[in-house]
């Protein structure tokens, strides 16, 4: 049988390319106060991963914040004129007068415009029509000469309301925002002319005209660094220098993974930007189990190890899911996947005690729990307890359950190798609906179990899955079944 291989050892050009430790730009996901949920997600997260916009401060991103002019082109100038802004800060320009500065010399911010900003006016908020203006001076010149001549025609189809309320620079800016799909502008047909920009629409708004302006590039010639960064860690593994066209595919640019790592993706997207030179192509760190496979297969091919034993492998134990390494450990047999009768089962059990912590009057103290498990996975139950115990989190458990037997059913829990946490505080749901338990609310609830906690982290290094996110693919409960109780050593 031959064996897909999934890992990749370190070139030796990655490995020439070896840097010491740098720090990773910070991500959008890490933001308290934008989540998936809300529409501006997309744009706000790529124009954070791009460099091109900042959170404000207390891990907040503030998109209802109104935007100002010196935020407002400030972004703009990141996006369309990187040089002139370094330029500006470079000479001693505080970052909002830096934005000011660019677009003067970038001719994003124009004279003639006759545009209601300068130096001292910078922390004012900026309009929708101004805010128009602007983005429309970022597209090509080309582009700009055809909306402001069809923006002009007398057999124009007004796009909004409002429109014959602007003068020529902002009926052509509005003109190319619409015709060019980066504005639809309000529910009741108007532009929402003098209405104030919060940040999420500032930031949306600059994030389709980019958009645009990439389409209107594609094909010229980039040069950009790619950095190869352990995503957990930020160490920098290697860089490497492209010289490619916007439009490009960046995988087309991805290095081989250093020893133990997995290629992850490319933080900023999928393709090259004209707004972004540098991209992070992301490395997740290989946990113990991936880093047993890859030693296997190095000893393979040393002639040390025998493809064939590749199924008999210890390593299998710790894998995600059922193998069948993990059925002859439960039931003697590779073609066994549950019991078939109560005494069955229960001849298999036994009972373990272990550490945990539990909350009283807020404070976490230490205390133990027992319970039922399979006899042949009580040691590494007692060890992954043992492990969240140590854990800086200190997770407080209240409520926890293993083995139970259930006529008719074919679910772990009749099998010892499943263990439910704090039931209540971690429901299970289906397509938003509840089924078991009466909420889910990790960051505020310390019982409830969150995709980054030290118990999913530890559960899961022993090759437990978790069912918050082992059969929806994430742990957004809007969606799909979710049991974030749930732990089982077989996926089911």
């Amino acid at each position: 049988m031959t064996v897909r291989k999934w890992y990749v050892k370190l070139s030796a050009v990655a490995l020439a390319g070896v840097l010491s430790l740098s720090a990773l730009p910070a991500r959008a996901a890490g933001y308290a106060d934008l989540d998936q949920s809300h529409w501006a997600y997309y744009d706000m997260t790529r124009a954070v991963n791009l460099g091109i916009l900042q959170g404000v401060g207390n891990n907040q991103l503030a998109p209802a914040l109104t935007m100002s002019w010196g935020q407002f082109l400030a972004l703009v100038t990141r996006t369309f004129a990187p040089d002139a802004y370094q330029d500006a800060l470079s000479q001693g320009a505080a970052w909002d007068e830096a934005g000011y500065l660019a677009a003067l010399s970038a001719g994003i911010l124009r004279s003639e415009d006759a545009l209601a900003v300068g130096a001292d006016r910078l922390g004012e908020g900026i309009t929708r029509e101004d805010a128009a203006v602007l983005l429309y001076r970022s597209l090509p010149e080309a582009l700009q000469e055809k909306y402001a001549e069809q923006s002009q025609s007398p057999e124009l189809e007004v796009p909004f309301t409002d429109f014959d309320q602007m003068d020529s620079v902002h009926q052509a800016a509005v003109y190319a925002l619409s015709v060019s799909g980066v504005s639809s502008g309000k529910p009741d047909g108007s532009f929402g002319r003098t209405d104030l920009i919060q940040r999420c629409d500032g930031t949306a708004l600059l994030m389709r005209t980019l958009g645009v302006v990439d389409r209107a590039r594609t094909g010229d010639v980039i040069t950009i660094m790619v950095h190869g960064v352990d995503s957990e860690s930020g160490q920098e593994l290697f860089s490497q220098q492209y010289t490619t066209e916007v439009g490009a595919y960046l995988y087309g640019m991805q290095e081989d993974a250093p020893q133990y790592y997995v290629f992850d993706g490319f933080r900023e997207g999928s393709s090259v930007s004209s707004a972004c030179t540098s991209y992070y192509a992301l490395y997740r760190p290989m946990t113990q189990t991936e880093r047993a496979e890859a030693d296997f297969w190095d000893k393979v091919d040393q002639g040390l190890a025998s493809a064939e034993d590749y199924w008999n492998q210890p390593f299998w134990l710790t894998a995600l899911g059922e193998n069948q390494a993990k059925r002859n450990l439960l039931f003697g047999s590779a073609d066994k996947r549950r019991f078939d009768t109560l005494a069955e089962a229960q001849g298999a059990m036994t009972t373990v005690t272990v550490p945990i912590w539990r909350l009283s009057n807020g404070v976490k103290k230490a205390s133990t729990a027992t319970l039922q498990v399979h006899a042949a996975i009580a040691d590494d139950v007692v060890a992954i307890f043992t492990e969240i115990y140590n854990d800086p989190e200190q997770f407080p458990i209240n409520a926890m359950g293993g083995f139970r037997y259930v006529e008719g059913t074919t679910g772990e829990h009749n099998c010892g190798t499943a263990i439910d946490l704090n039931a209540n505080e971690n429901y299970q749901i289906r397509d938003g609906k509840i089924l078991v338990g009466s909420c889910w609310e990790p960051g505020s609830n310390p019982y409830s179990i969150g995709p980054d906690s030290s118990v999913v982290r530890i559960f899961e290094a022993h090759g437990w899955s978790w069912g918050g996110d082992a059969w929806a693919g994430d742990s957004d409960d809007a969606t799909g079944y979710h049991d974030y109780m749930h732990f089982s050593y077989m996926g089911g």
